[in-house]
């Protein structure tokens, strides 16, 4: 993947983005800007808790290339303490930008004081070639600072959810007045959101495309349904366009 994202030819008005498993997407605009949003690329989660890891990264952090890293919350499967020091060592002008919660695994990881964007809720931040929209997720007492983020690509709005339960007033403001693409997650435990919250998410969001995550990396983390949230997304919002893609792979969002 990372030869591929290197040399992947990006239309004018359009998004390329990939998913990395787990909440991790990477995206790539026209201009060449890397954005990784909670990159998971290691064992950590193993390592410190004994969850094993069902699928392989798809790409190793030493090929990670980024402009701009951004994180929903502290956990080990969204800041990677294994991945994180490696990126920021390997992307030396990279920023990254994450609630106060990540501060702790931020300096473990070696990233600088002036490399940071601290995000809080309700904000919009410009971040260089895209704009930031946070909203406080709901993960319950698990994260007090975990955030879902809106991503504004030049005019091409991609939802972020991060770890959070069914909330879709909280949520709102980010898919209002237009959304194209919604990430949810749909593992169902842990305070998340089900296939069936998401797929309700989707019907009040009404994006043009939803795609599945947060499923199948971890037997611990729920059962994994990416099948029941494409059904119930044919029924709550046929006109939304639901698929599912596999770790690594490269989709092409259109602008409108």
């Amino acid at each position: 993947m990372s030869l591929e994202m290197f040399d992947a030819q990006v239309p004018d008005g359009s998004l390329a983005l990939w998913w990395l498993g787990q909440a991790g997407f990477a995206f790539k605009t026209p201009q060449g800007r890397t954005v990784y949003v909670d990159p998971y690329l290691s064992d950590a989660v193993e390592r410190l808790h004994s969850f094993r890891r069902l699928s392989l990264p798809p790409l190793t952090p030493e090929a990670v290339r980024v402009d701009l890293v951004v994180l929903t919350h502290e956990h080990t499967d969204h800041l990677d303490p294994d991945a994180l020091p490696i990126i920021a060592r390997n992307n030396p002008s990279a920023r990254f930008a994450a609630p106060a919660g990540c501060g702790p695994g931020l300096d473990e990881a070696g990233v600088s004081a002036t490399a940071r964007v601290t995000l809080e809720a309700q904000q919009r931040y410009d971040l260089g070639g895209v704009y930031v929209h946070t909203a406080a997720a709901d993960h319950g007492d698990l994260s007090a600072t975990a955030l879902s983020l809106l991503l504004d690509f030049e005019g091409i709005r991609v939802l972020c959810t991060g770890d959070t339960s069914f909330r879709p007033f909280a949520l709102k403001p980010l898919y209002e007045p237009r959304l194209d693409v919604l990430l949810p997650c749909i593992n169902g435990v842990f305070g998340n959101m089900s296939p069936i919250d998401a797929a309700m998410l989707a019907q009040q969001a009404r994006p043009r495309f939803a795609i599945p995550c947060h499923y199948g990396m971890f037997a611990e983390q729920g059962p994994s349904d990416p099948g029941g949230f494409l059904h119930a997304c044919r029924h709550f919002c046929p006109e939304t366009e639901s698929f599912v893609l596999k770790p690594g792979q490269r989709w092409l969002c259109p602008h409108l």
